[in-house]
C-alpha cells in the first residue's frame, strides 16, 4: 500500500466512526495486541515495554491511548476469533506476536496496519514482498528462530560433551520444517535429536519424563511463545526429571533453565513500540523495513548446572553475557 493510499484508508476509517477524544480534546488512539500466549507476566511483557515506548512518543495509556489485548493462552485455534474481537474494537493498528497471530490478524482485518513479531522469514512465507520494502500493511520484527534453535542445540552439546542423544520440546502447531532444521543441525554435530510435541502445560511433565526414560542427555526448549511464557513450569518439569535445558530468553535461564540463548528481548520489544509509534504518526507500514534481528544474548544459570552435576567449560562462561550463581 502506498503512503497516499494508507493515509486515505485511515481517513476513510475515521469517517466511518466519530473520533473519540479525551477531556483535553486530544484524539484517543486505540491499538490492538494479539498474542498466542497467556496474559503477560512480570518477567516478559510486550505490552509494558511497547506502552513505555509509545508514551515516550506522546501516546500515553489512560490519556490518549487505549490498548485492546487478546491472549489465546497457547491455543492457536482461538486466534481468529480474538482477532475479530480486536477488529470490532476499531483499532488503529495491531501488534501481532507469533506467526499464527499475524495470520489471524490479517484474516480478520482488511486495512488495519499490523506490526508483527515472528520467528520465520516473512518473505519466504509470503507476508511481505521483501524485508527492505514490505509493500503492504505489515512490518515489524523477524527473529531468526530456526537459526537460534540450531545454535541452542550446538551450545547444549558443548555444555554436555559426552551427550549423544538430545530432546527437542516443541508446540504441536509448529512447522515440520523446524524439525528438519534440527535434524540437519544434529547431523552436523554427530548427535541424535528426538522431538517431543506438547499442546500445553498439562503435558510438560509427561514429555520430560519420556525424555528421561528414553535417555536424553539434555533438552532444547523450542523457541515458541507458549513455552516462553510458561518458563517456570517448563524449568520445574525439567528439574523434576533431572534434565538440563537450554531455552530462548535470558529470563528463562533465571527461572531454571541451565542456559538461555536468544535475541535481545527488551530490544525487540522497544523496536515494536517504535514501529507502532511511527505508524500512529502517519507512516505507512510499506515504508518501514522489516528488521531481522541479529543481536544474541547468552545467560548461564551456574547454580542449576551445579545442581545437575554439569561442569560448564570456561569457554562457555567467558561468552556469557550474564552468569547466575
Amino acid at each position: 500500500m502506498r503512503r497516499r493510499e494508507f493515509i486515505t484508508c485511515l481517513a476513510g476509517m475515521a469517517a466511518m466512526r466519530p473520533l473519540a477524544t479525551n477531556a483535553a480534546g486530544e484524539r484517543i488512539w486505540r491499538v490492538g495486541l494479539l498474542s498466542n500466549s497467556p496474559p503477560p507476566s512480570a518477567r516478559s511483557s510486550w505490552r509494558d515495554e511497547v506502552l513505555r515506548v509509545l508514551a515516550q512518543n506522546g501516546f500515553v495509556a489512560g490519556r490518549n491511548l487505549e490498548m485492546v489485548e487478546r491472549y489465546s493462552k497457547g491455543d492457536a485455534d482461538r486466534l481468529p476469533l480474538l482477532a475479530r474481537e480486536i477488529n470490532a474494537s476499531e483499532v488503529d493498528a495491531i501488534v501481532a506476536i507469533s506467526l499464527p497471530s499475524v495470520q489471524a490478524a490479517l484474516g480478520a482485518t482488511q486495512s488495519i496496519p499490523v506490526v508483527m513479531v515472528i520467528g520465520q522469514d516473512p518473505v519466504e512465507i509470503g507476508i511481505v514482498a521483501s524485508l527492505a520494502h514490505p509493500g503492504g500493511r505489515v512490518t515489524g520484527i523477524a527473529f531468526r528462530t530456526f537459526e537460534g534453535d540450531a545454535k541452542r542445540l550446538e551450545l547444549l552439546r558443548e555444555a554436555i560433551p559426552t551427550g549423544r542423544r538430545f530432546g527437542y520440546l516443541g508446540m504441536s502447531y509448529e512447522t515440520v520444517s523446524k524439525t528438519k532444521e534440527m535434524a540437519v543441525a544434529a547431523a552436523r554435530l554427530g548427535i541424535e535429536v528426538t522431538t517431543y510435541w506438547v499442546n500445553g502445560p498439562s503435558e510438560y511433565a509427561a514429555a520430560f519424563a519420556r525424555m528421561r526414560n528414553e535417555g536424553m542427555a539434555g533438552v532444547v526448549v523450542g523457541a515458541t511463545q507458549p513455552l516462553a511464557t510458561n518458563a517456570s513450569h517448563v524449568a520445574a518439569s525439567a528439574a523434576e526429571n533431572k534434565l538440563p535445558t537450554i531455552c530462548e530468553w535470558d529470563y528463562m535461564a533465571r527461572v531454571g533453565c541451565v542456559l538461555g540463548f536468544g535475541h535481545d528481548l527488551i530490544y525487540g520489544q522497544r523496536r515494536v513500540g517504535e514501529y507502532l509509534a511511527r505508524i500512529l504518526k502517519g507512516t505507512s507500514p510499506s515504508e518501514l523495513p522489516v528488521e531481522e534481528s541479529d543481536a544474541w544474548k547468552l545467560t548461564v544459570n551456574l547454580r542449576v548446572a551445579t545442581q545437575l552435576g554439569i561442569t560448564l567449560s570456561p569457554a562457555i562462561l567467558a561468552r556469557a553475557d550474564e552468569v547466575i550463581e
